[in-house]
């Protein structure tokens, strides 16, 4: 930590947990000094806010130290019009997946990453999926149909606890008849219907 708060002004989040505010410009340089200077040298993750009233992006690079017991949280923030930043994944292989998944669904650039097509979400047309001006409900409504007969609003949930039960009735039903059944069978062996050795032969009267 010695390196970071003579370089950067380190916010403490909680005893395992800091973070830095970068300009966008620095971000390549930051990071190369960062993780050779300091114990945090693992890139963990790559995440994004989408500041919609303030017109930014802000993305959070969390790094690790090779223990695993502290993380350094370096935050940069990016216009939303033309978003842009410098892959990391020359340095960090891990990154390219990251920056992948943040290009599709934030609609980032990351300038060197050669593998921003598509990654989960296939021929999408339409605005990225994670911007806060994606209306869901809208797209839902416009491209998938409902079920029959779920448009009466009735809740599912209550129709499926209610057979689970019926279920668990009729097969306690079943359980117990089987018992008595069985029970019935114990007492009433199919040796009592033939007579007994001692009586069978002997002679009338003796």
């Amino acid at each position: 930590m010695t390196y970071l708060n003579e370089q950067y002004d380190v916010t403490e989040k909680n005893p395992r947990l800091f973070a830095i505010v970068i300009e966008a410009a620095s971000l390549s340089e930051t990071i190369d000094a960062v993780t050779t200077h300091s114990e945090f040298v693992t890139l963990a993750q790559i995440a994004c806010a989408d500041w919609i009233e303030e017109e930014h992006f802000e993305l959070t690079y969390l790094f690790t130290d090779d223990a695993r017991s502290k993380n350094l949280m370096v935050k940069v923030t990016i216009t939303r019009d033309d978003p842009s930043l410098p892959s990391l994944s020359a340095r960090f292989p891990q990154a390219e997946v990251m920056e992948r998944d943040l290009h599709e669904m934030y609609g980032i650039d990351f300038e060197g990453n050669t593998t921003l097509y598509d990654f989960v979400l296939e021929g999408w047309q339409e605005i990225p999926p994670m911007r806060r001006e994606f209306d869901t409900l809208a797209y839902v409504h416009e491209h998938y149909d409902f079920q029959r007969g779920r448009t009466d609003g009735k809740d599912v949930k209550v129709e499926q606890k209610r057979r689970r039960e019926e279920a668990k009735r009729l097969k306690a039903e079943a359980e117990k008849l089987a018992e008595k059944e069985a029970g019935e069978e114990a007492k009433s062996p199919a040796s009592e219907d033939k007579p007994s050795q001692a009586t069978e032969g002997a002679p009338d009267g003796k």
